[in-house]
């Protein structure tokens, strides 16, 4: 018996073709399917939610009835997928505004920065994109049934994004977490109040007040930290 291993067996060029034309297929439809879910955010920013067609978004994003029906062969399934790429858009906003913040801001100073950089986030585009669909879900059960479905993990990749950017919370433990809701919900409603005299004001007022306070949660979870370390906990 032969103690020589059998050759495999060589790709001929047409087998190579026809996996490189597949790739490309599969990438030239992943392609699409991005400036659809572009299109459909612009719809949105531009139109209105309830003025947003599935046509109206075809024709924003230069594809065919064909192309879009392929992709999204119903209104709701173009929402819903919508919906989850805002979700990635406004995380990777918030994340990105985070980072810039300068290397050199440490403590106090950084955490102020990062309530600045919260703010410029929510008054941009996206976030009032998004807090415009909360508002048409209150009569809008489909539309409200696909929020629902996506914040849980929505708010779940916020509080594990804010884990990594601001670090020196994680041992914070139930004070982080207050922390996060106080600014989520005081600077959310800001945001919210589009029509408002001395705006700019008013603003930076709160988000002096706002900072204070974080930096006294801080220092309370500090003082549980060093409580829990004491006790062997």
């Amino acid at each position: 018996m032969s103690d020589k291993k059998p050759k495999p067996a060589k790709k001929s060029a047409k087998s190579d073709r026809a996996t490189d034309d597949v790739s490309w297929q599969a990438q030239k439809s992943a392609m699409t399917r991005d400036r659809i879910l572009d299109a459909a955010i612009n719809c949105f920013i531009n139109l209105g939610y309830t003025n947003v067609t599935t046509a109206k978004v075809a024709q924003f994003a230069g594809v065919s009835r064909g192309a879009m029906l392929h992709h999204f062969p119903s209104k709701t399934e173009l929402i819903q997928a919508a919906v989850e790429y805002l979700h990635d858009k406004l995380l990777q906003d918030y994340t990105e505004r985070v980072n810039a913040i300068p290397a050199g801001l440490k403590g106090a100073a950084r955490r102020r920065a990062g309530i600045e950089a919260y703010w410029d986030h929510l008054v941009g585009d996206l976030f009032v994109v998004y807090h415009e669909l909360c508002v048409a879900s209150r009569t809008d059960p489909e539309l409200r049934s696909i929020l629902e479905n996506s914040q849980q993990l929505f708010e779940q990749h916020v509080r594990e994004s804010n884990e990594e950017l601001f670090n020196e919370w994680t041992d914070r433990e139930d004070r982080f977490l207050l922390a996060m809701d106080v600014t989520k919900f005081s600077m959310e409603g800001l945001a919210a109040s589009q029509l408002m005299t001395n705006r700019e004001a008013r603003v930076k007022r709160l988000i002096n007040y706002l900072a204070d306070r974080l930096e006294e949660i801080f220092e309370e979870g500090e003082s549980s930290a060093i409580g829990r370390h004491s006790n062997g906990a």
